[in-house]
């Protein structure tokens, strides 16, 4: 089944699909739908290295798992393209959002006259905490921090007690300027009211 019209449930839909495979730990290098006008409907794109390194049936078997086990109601597995990273035909899906004008920006994607981006590339620090947060505890801790300065607007992943962080697809396809959120990340984590005993440790 195809979708000649990218409804806002799918949108959703995937974004809950990808909070779903980081809390997997399924690595999503980039994520994005991209209307096909030749062929009049949408797809859900997915760059990962598991297409390279166990193949797409094992990849696609195990997307048709997570999608059974979130059980979201719009988006279907046959809707979903699944290429190696830095692949000739997933570079010209993505090069279609990379011409495109904005037209506004979700809470954890953004929306474009032929795409919607949820993720451009695998650009992304990782911390270790010492106490146990949430990702939502965490975006409304650095919404606060963002009010106070001008600071760019993040996503987090959290696995237990290890946190990821990612730029909002909003800034573009960026790969550089992470490591300057780390200290006020810090400093956000340990304001009064949020964490101020919990320490973190940076990964890479």
């Amino acid at each position: 089944m195809v979708k000649k019209t990218l409804v806002n449930e799918l949108v959703l839909d995937g974004a809950v699909l990808l909070r779903e495979l980081d809390r997997q730990d399924f690595p999503v290098d980039a994520m994005l739908w991209v209307e096909l006008p030749e062929r009049d409907y949408w797809r859900l794109v997915i760059s990962t290295p598991k297409a390279a390194l166990e193949g797409p049936l094992a990849t696609y078997t195990k997307l048709g798992e997570v999608l059974r086990e979130i059980g979201v109601s719009a988006l279907d597995l046959a809707e979903i393209s699944v290429y190696e990273p830095g692949s000739r035909e997933f570079l010209e899906l993505q090069s279609v959002a990379k011409r495109s004008s904005l037209v506004l920006s979700g809470p954890a994607w953004v929306v474009f006259d032929d795409a919607v981006v949820y993720r451009w590339n695998n650009a992304r620090i990782v911390a270790e905490l010492d106490c146990d947060v949430s990702a939502d505890r965490l975006a409304a801790l650095w919404q606060d921090e963002r009010s106070r300065t001008n600071l760019p607007q993040l996503l987090f992943a959290v696995r237990k007690r290890r946190v990821t962080l990612r730029f909002h697809p909003s800034h573009g396809p960026e790969t550089h300027g992470l490591e300057n959120v780390k200290r006020p990340f810090q400093i956000a984590l340990h304001r009064p009211g949020a964490f101020p005993a919990c320490r973190v440790k940076w990964l890479d």
